[in-house]
């Protein structure tokens, strides 16, 4: 037996303890995260964060106001923290509180980010509108569900936010709903009734359209009329599922907004104005002022100014 020497006596050398590190252990998204024990105390975020695929991470930026921006490609989630440190964060219960929903909100994007993509391949961009009301609805209303389950917990400060904030009204649609049945065992009834609420602005439609749009924008070269032309239920349930169920929380509502259309109207001009000329546009090649729908005839036609181009 070796052992190391002290004034009085000879002991036995400890023994040397091996650091094991798991290597297919998730790193920890709230380390060091400014509002960690809101988010921690939600169940709901808590399995949306388990439930997340790939190494995500949590990353603070200045977004002017944005809120929140996903990078699915680098498992990023960018929570607009107004320029602030850490500590200006924590001192302010206020921006402790937007922090929380925002960052609540990020999770729940992250987590759809995938599930939209798959959608949207699988349908026409005519529908992808209304593809991207549910995904905001769906945010926005999951985002509440989390500060509630905070409120559970003690934070009363962040719920009472919740309800002075931009989705004040669907706050107040939840927690009405749960008055009325305490006991149930889901709160299914009341998340699917802040959902219809989401639509029941015109500010929140024209927004999730305008980042619609954007998108059809930027990856214009790439969409073609290919695809579904109806939303079917799978579809529709796999984007609001309850990740504390595994299910669908829209219950008859989704089949509501599957077969009808008044789901997809636009009634702001503008956007409607977009989306036509994007449609339009969707497989056209344009020559200077001359547009080709045959893109194999356009190459012909013209291919030196395609390769220019």
């Amino acid at each position: 037996m070796s052992c190391y020497m002290t004034r009085t006596s000879c002991t036995a050398t400890p023994p040397l303890i091996a650091n094991v590190i798991d290597c297919t252990q998730k790193p920890d998204m709230l380390a060091s995260w400014p509002v960690a024990d809101l988010i921690r105390a939600s169940t709901t975020a808590m399995a949306i964060m388990a439930d997340l695929e790939g190494n995500w991470t949590l990353k603070a930026d200045d977004l002017d106001g944005q809120g929140w921006a996903i990078d699915a490609d680098e498992y990023t989630i960018t929570i607009d923290t107004a320029g602030l440190s850490k500590g200006a964060i924590v001192r302010s219960h206020y921006f402790q509180n937007t922090c929380a929903l925002w960052t609540f909100a990020g999770l729940r994007a992250a987590w759809l980010s995938s599930r939209i993509d798959t959608a949207r391949k699988a349908h026409r961009p005519d529908l992808w509108m209304l593809l991207g009301r549910i995904t905001a609805a769906d945010i926005a209303t999951i985002t509440l569900r989390m500060a509630f389950d905070a409120r559970e917990a003690g934070h009363d400060s962040l719920w009472r936010h919740a309800l002075g904030d931009t989705n004040g009204d669907m706050a107040a649609s939840y927690a009405r709903t749960l008055e009325y049945a305490p006991y149930a065992r889901t709160d299914h009834a009341g998340l699917a009734i802040t959902f219809r609420q989401w639509f029941a602005k015109d500010t929140r439609l024209i927004a999730a359209d305008a980042d619609t749009l954007a998108d059809m924008d930027a990856d214009l070269s790439e969409l073609t009329m290919e695809g579904a032309g109806q939303l079917g239920l799978n579809t529709l349930r796999c984007l609001t599922l309850d990740p504390a169920t595994g299910i669908s929380y829209l219950g008859q509502l989704a089949a509501d907004i599957a077969g009808d259309p008044a789901w997809r109207t636009i009634a702001d001009p503008v956007t409607e104005a977009h989306l036509l000329q994007v449609m339009d546009d969707i497989g056209t090649v344009r020559i200077g002022n001359l547009a080709v729908r045959d893109k194999k005839l356009a190459a012909r036609l013209f291919p030196e100014m395609l390769v220019r181009a």
